[in-house]
């Protein structure tokens, strides 16, 4: 098998268990809601809870001896859109290039593999796939290249998301 199939099973792998562990992370958190209300309610709170959700007493019974065996919730106290108000805050400060930069970039980055592995140098991984890409020279893909060299960690992958979520326009153009 070739280093680069491995590579993308892994990586294939590492996404899909990660979804797995935030499934059962989220049935964690519903159970220990369904819990935290029917104590709340006390006695003859599961029925209630029950009646007013649509579903069986069992069910409830099911979550509230999930919750009871959960591992303590992840203590994690950060809003859950943190990391999108980081990289819109991160964007403003990138180096302006030109439009016609930014959207190869962007179309670049769409065409690209982009997994955990790009977590240590994402700077460095753009500046390779402008190298290896046969951009017109009035992109100055050297130029290109350097600018993405020059992002931070959290400048590179703001610069990857607004890329993929076709939010070019979010990046500070040169005049």
């Amino acid at each position: 098998m070739s280093s680069e199939l491995h590579r993308l099973l892994e990586a294939a792998n590492a996404r899909i268990q990660h979804g797995n562990d935030e499934r059962a992370a989220g049935a964690d958190d519903k159970a220990r809601a369904i819990y935290d209300e029917a104590t709340r309610r006390g006695r003859g709170g599961p029925k209630q809870l029950a009646d007013e959700l649509g579903v069986s007493a069992k069910t409830i019974s099911q979550a509230i001896a999930r919750a009871r065996n959960a591992p303590s919730s992840s203590g994690r106290t950060l809003p859950p859109d943190t990391l999108e108000r980081l990289l819109a805050a991160e964007t403003p400060t990138l180096p302006p290039l030109y439009e016609l930069q930014w959207h190869a970039l962007a179309e670049l980055v769409r065409g690209t593999f982009i997994d955990v592995l790009w977590i240590e140098q994402p700077g460095e991984l753009l500046a390779q796939e402008v190298e290896d890409a046969e951009l017109d020279e009035n992109l100055e893909p050297a130029a290109l290249a350097e600018a993405c060299r020059s992002f931070s960690r959290v400048q590179a992958f703001a610069v990857i998301d607004a890329c993929q979520c076709g939010n070019v326009a979010a990046l500070p153009v040169k005049e």
